[in-house]
């Protein structure tokens, strides 16, 4: 364990002060202070309203763990999708587990506003800035008849292992994004590259 981590275990459990977390965790101030301001700009730890009663003078601050913070930690994710899709496998036929991956991966497009693009350039861009932003390392490559964007850190790459019908869900998300045809294409051979062929005429 990290003393950032430390803190923001401390701080899921009950808001505290820096004077309170020195003394937890047997640590200086300053390296209490650099932690909480890179979880602060994190976005995992804030400022609490809370004030202490009986405090004479200025209340010392309070930190307290944000809204959100609680899926830093959250290592079930790909063990519950992994399961539920071997369940949804074995209630639907191939095509019917098909349509309800494309239509998963076009409604992540539109609940993150990148359905209907302007044009493809700007919609592909958002796109791989979406995918890059769950954890994707993307670029996209120009080939005839269209563009193939690689992912060569895959956000669900586990998941991906076990159910590569995952992929379908990601080709239809770029699809959304870009109002143009796509399909996976991805590598499983050795390590894993998630491969999205979308057309377009250039």
């Amino acid at each position: 364990m990290s003393t950032k981590s430390d803190i923001l275990q401390l701080l899921q459990r009950e808001p505290l002060t820096v004077v309170q977390l020195c003394e937890l965790l047997a640590v200086t101030r300053n390296a209490v202070i650099v932690q909480l301001k890179q979880l602060e700009s994190e976005g995992l730890v804030r400022r609490s309203k809370i004030r202490p009663p009986n405090t004479v003078g200025k209340p010392p601050v309070i930190f307290e763990a944000a809204p959100g913070s609680e899926d830093v930690t959250s290592t079930a994710y790909q063990i519950l999708l992994t399961q539920l899709l071997a369940t949804l496998k074995d209630r639907y036929n191939v095509d019917e587990l098909g349509d309800v991956l494309e239509q998963t991966g076009r409604q992540l497009a539109q609940r993150a506003g990148l359905a209907n693009p302007v044009d493809f350039d700007s919609g592909l861009r958002a796109a791989m800035t979406a995918a890059d932003a769950l954890g994707a390392s993307t670029e996209a490559v120009p080939q005839g008849g269209g563009v193939m964007v690689r992912n060569f850190t895959c956000p669900v790459g586990s998941v991906v292992r076990e159910e590569q019908c995952v992929c379908r869900a990601m080709a239809a998300f770029f699809s959304e994004a870009t109002g143009m045809p796509a399909s996976e294409q991805c590598l499983r051979e050795d390590r894993l590259i998630c491969q999205y062929f979308i057309e377009h005429s250039a």
